[in-house]
């Protein structure tokens, strides 16, 4: 059976097709309403390079750390929307929702090409084809609804997308090789390593794949070329860009950076300062003025909102890359617990195993022949995977992945039951695995509705919603208060919470110092430091501020009882405000 005929298949099922798409788009916009109700540090950076476009700064846009893909997307759509910061909040999640809805349906198109690899000619039943589409669904649902969500402003749900087509045309290379999917094949690459580097590594995993799977066919070194060159047409340029705007040679430096911090441990967030000297000195550091509290300077070339998280690379020039084998071993093995933290909740997985299991233990052919169709898809999801286990893994980084893994999974099991004698009980065990996988689609999103950055139901309880959030409420007070786009201010507050200022974004505010800085949000010795000095003394720290150009400085908090000479309290928000 064709891809084609395969999709077909799924399209005759339009009702149902249409109704899990509702849901999906019900599902998706609630999320994003509820899910984070402010912009996380990714968030702000992305859009500070959707502002660059705007204004035509190609030199801040061509980041080397953060991919140009996902904010050239938002630039295109938010002029759609009011040129207010609650217009540009709407648009971006809209444009979430689209995304979401178009990566599913691509996932559906990787399903049935999937569909067509196999002898599927058993379960063209419509109530066979009913059953794909919604485990398919579900497996949809557990992955990028929440492993990755609409709420979270990132690429990754775009590149879920890019995923599941690119592995939807090798699949189809293997089928029924054209000079198209092989071109069509390499576009994807290239645009893919545009919007998140992880496609460099991976377009090399998908030509050699590509070079197996049409092994036996004579022109399979010209496919090969028609994979490759599209690619670089993409690549190349965006590469020759990043490095005219970096002032010299770079691929990207988002994998580097990772390295370094996650398993060399590297001071991350910019504020590097050369510790420990085995890897080098920076160039052009933040400048540290103090170190009991510790106060960070960093009036740099990048009028953005955090330049030391915004440009990292700039921060960390001077950095010697250092291998060791048990910084190593040590980081995979922590990225392993992490891995098995994640799937805790992929209640899918278990069902799959638990059927699967059941079903060689009643004596069902062997899925051999599933695994030796499918064994490109398992080979990206695997190298894909690993990529991430060796520096740092996320529950967004590897979505795609699982779900292509659960995906494969999935056929497995359903090829075995499609291989049983036709008798009144198979029809039931057909449902009873569907309706297993609903339950634990249902369970893995409740389950994951609540974390560090979002609360879904916890927010609608509240209705909490963007505009009522202490961050949105500071936004709103600062720039009554005098405070214009452009102005300088300074924070004090952890490193985390410092990347996260959505009040300094929408304001368009530039963040020029720190006090503070460290990662752990449980660090009080700084804080001590300060809130436990004179008043003399704490103006003496913050004129440190106001020589590098800050007019403000905002405190994320305030010990309960602690005079405040010259501080005022932000209305409704536990920030404080000192003006010089």
């Amino acid at each position: 059976m064709t891809s084609q005929a395969s999709f077909a298949h799924f399209v005759r099922s339009r009702t149902l097709l249409l109704f899990l798409f509702a849901i999906l788009i019900g599902l998706g916009a609630v999320e994003g309403v509820y899910g984070r109700v402010r912009y996380s540090g990714d968030a702000i950076n992305y859009l500070n390079i959707v502002r660059a476009i705007h204004i035509g700064d190609w030199k801040l846009a061509l980041n080397s750390y953060w991919g140009l893909g996902y904010p050239l997307l938002i630039s295109v759509v938010t002029p759609l929307f009011p040129n207010t910061p609650s217009g540009e909040w709407i648009a971006v999640h809209v444009l979430n929702v689209v995304i979401l809805a178009a990566t599913a349906l691509v996932f559906c198109w990787l399903a049935s090409t999937v569909a067509a690899a196999l002898p599927m000619s058993p379960l063209l039943p419509t109530t066979s084809r009913n059953a794909i589409i919604l485990g398919v669904f579900t497996i949809f649902l557990s992955t990028e609804l929440s492993m990755d969500n609409v709420s979270r402003v990132g690429p990754d749900l775009l590149i879920s997308g890019l995923v599941f087509a690119t592995c939807a045309l090798l699949l189809q290379l293997r089928i029924e090789p054209t000079a198209m999917r092989a071109i069509t094949l390499g576009v994807l690459l290239g645009v893919g390593f545009i919007v998140k580097a992880i496609f460099l590594p991976l377009t090399l995993v998908f030509a050699l794949a590509a070079l197996f799977v049409m092994w036996k066919r004579q022109s399979k070194y010209s496919y090969l070329l028609l994979i490759l060159v599209p690619a670089a047409v993409f690549a190349v340029p965006y590469i020759a860009g990043m490095s005219w705007a970096a002032g010299h040679f770079t691929y990207g430096d988002a994998g580097p950076l990772n390295y370094a911090w996650n398993v060399n441990k590297l001071e991350p967030g910019g504020l590097w300062q050369g510790q420990p000297p085995v890897y080098g000195t920076p160039i052009h550091p933040a400048r540290m003025v103090s170190t009991m509290p510790h106060i960070y300077l960093f009036d740099g070339p990048f009028a953005v909102t955090f330049a030391p998280f915004f440009n990292s690379p700039y921060y960390y020039q001077g950095y010697r890359r250092s291998f060791s084998m048990r910084a190593q071993l040590r980081a995979c093995a922590g990225n392993i617990f992490r891995l098995v933290k994640i799937l805790r909740f992929q209640f899918i997985l278990y069902v799959l195993i638990v059927c699967w299991a059941i079903g060689r233990l009643g004596k069902t052919p062997p899925s051999r022949g599933v695994i030796g169709n499918l064994w490109p898809l398992l080979l990206v999801s695997a190298v894909g995977t690993a990529i991430y286990l060796l520096v740092f893994v996320e529950a967004r980084y590897i979505a795609s992945f699982l779900a292509i893994t659960l995906l494969v999974g999935f056929m497995a099991v359903i090829s075995q039951h499609a291989s049983l004698p036709q008798d009144n009980a198979r029809p039931q065990r057909k449902s009873i695995l569907i309706s297993l996988m609903l339950a634990a689609s249902v369970a893995t999103i409740l389950a994951t509705a609540h974390d560090a950055d979002r609360d879904v139901i916890g927010h609608i309880q509240r209705h909490q919603l963007y505009s009522n959030d202490d961050q949105w409420k500071a936004g709103i007070y600062l720039r009554q208060a005098g405070l214009h786009p452009g102005d300088k201010v300074a924070i004090i507050a952890n490193l985390v919470d410092a990347t996260r200022s959505t009040w300094a974004y929408i304001d368009q505010l530039q963040i020029v110092g720190i006090l503070g800085g460290s990662l752990l949000d449980t660090q009080t010795m700084d804080f001590d430091a300060f809130w436990h000095a004179t008043p003399e003394a704490q103006r003496v720290m913050l004129e440190n501020f106001h020589h590098t150009g800050a007019r403000a400085v905002v405190a994320l908090a305030k010990p309960a009882g602690m005079e405040a000479v010259g501080w005022s309290a932000i209305p409704g928000t536990p920030y404080w405000l000192y003006r010089f």
